[in-house]
C-alpha cells in the first residue's frame, strides 16, 4: 500500500470479500467516488505538523468487456498522505515478518524479534543485558555455550552480524562492559537503517547467492528469472515489466503471468538460462519489444 504503483482488482474478487458480493458497475463507481473525496488528517504531535490528504487518487473503472463477458476492472492509485501513513503504520511490520522468514538461524531470529520489540519504544536506542538474561533472550539452555567466548562467537556475533545484513531494516552495535576481565553485561544498540529499499530488494531477491552477497564475494549478484508463474511483485522483474513494457491503449500494465509466460518461451527457443549472467538486461530490453496482442 505505501508505494506509488496503480492497484487492480476485478469485479469477480471484489465480489469474493465478505459483504461485497452484491456490487456491480453502479455501486461501483459511487463507492470510489465516495473514497476519493475522503479526506485524512494526520496530526504527529512529536513533528508538530498536521498533514491533509485524500485516500484514493486517480480511480479508474474499465467496462469495455463488461457487455460480453460480464468481465470490469477497477483500477486505482492511493493518496501520498495514505501512501505515508500506510508505511508508518505497517511497513516495517511487514519487512520484519518478511525478515524473520529469510534469517538463516534460530539465535538471529530470537535476537531480532527481541530487539524490533524494544525499538518500538520512544527514546530508548540500546539495552544492557546481564549474561545470563541474554543468554535467555537466545534461549540457551544450562550446559551449552558455557564458556563466554564461545557464546560470544556463535551465538552473540553471527545473530548480529546476520541483522546486520540486508535482511533486515536494524543494524545493531554490541559494547561489552566488564567487572575485571569478566563480562558482565553486554549493551545493544541499534538503529533503523537509511536505505530501507536495499533491504526489500534483497528479501524480494532469491537465496540462491545470498550468502556471497553479504560477504562481499560476489561481484555480480546471482539472479534468477522465476521458473514459472506470474512476475507481479516479485522484484526485479516486476518493477522492470512495469517500467518498459509497453501499457496497453497507453495506460494499461499488460497481463504479467502472460508477458512472464512469454519470455519464458522465447528464451527457451533461444537457449537463453533463466539464470545467466545478463539474465536482467535481457529481460529488460525484451520488455521494451514486448506486444501483449
Amino acid at each position: 500500500m505505501a508505494d506509488d504503483v496503480q492497484h487492480t482488482m476485478s469485479l469477480a474478487d471484489i465480489r469474493k470479500i465478505d459483504g461485497m458480493d452484491n456490487h456491480t458497475r453502479a455501486s461501483i463507481t459511487p463507492l470510489f467516488a465516495e473514497l476519493a473525496a475522503a479526506v485524512l488528517i494526520h496530526d504527529d504531535t512529536e513533528k508538530k505538523r498536521v498533514r491533509i490528504g485524500g485516500m484514493i487518487d486517480d480511480a479508474e473503472i474499465d467496462y469495455r468487456e463488461e457487455s460480453t463477458t460480464g468481465h470490469l476492472v477497477v483500477s486505482w492509485y492511493f493518496g501520498r498522505t495514505f501512501r505515508r501513513m500506510a508505511q508508518e503504520s505497517n511497513h516495517w511490520a511487514i519487512l520484519d515478518r518478511q525478515a524473520v522468514f529469510h534469517l538463516g538461524s534460530k539465535y538471529s531470529v530470537l535476537l531480532f524479534q527481541h530487539i524490533a520489540s524494544l525499538q518500538n519504544l520512544k527514546h530508548k536506542t540500546s539495552k544492557r543485558f546481564t549474561v545470563s538474561e541474554l543468554r535467555a533472550v537466545f534461549g540457551i539452555p544450562e550446559g551449552k555455550l558455557t564458556r563466554f567466548s564461545n557464546f560470544n562467537t556463535w551465538a552473540i556475533k553471527a545473530a548480529v552480524d546476520e541483522i546486520n545484513s540486508d535482511l533486515t531494516r536494524l543494524h545493531l552495535t554490541v559494547n561489552y562492559h566488564k567487572i575485571g576481565r569478566t563480562v558482565a553485561e553486554v549493551e545493544i544498540a541499534w538503529e533503523v537503517k537509511a536505505d530501507l529499499a536495499k533491504v526489500k530488494d534483497e528479501l524480494d531477491r532469491p537465496k540462491v547467492g545470498r550468502k556471497a552477497r553479504r560477504d562481499g564475494t560476489a561481484e555480480i549478484p546471482v539472479i534468477v528469472f522465476p521458473a514459472s508463474g506470474s512476475v507481479k511483485d516479485t522484484q526485479p522483474w516486476d518493477r522492470i515489466a512495469r517500467d518498459n513494457a509497453p501499457r496497453i491503449d497507453g495506460r494499461h500494465v499488460p497481463d504479467l503471468r502472460n508477458l512472464a509466460d512469454t519470455f519464458r518461451r522465447w528464451c527457451g527457443e533461444k537457449s537463453i538460462p533463466l539464470d545467466g549472467s545478463s539474465i536482467e538486461k535481457t529481460f529488460t530490453t525484451w520488455c521494451k519489444s514486448y506486444s501483449a496482442r
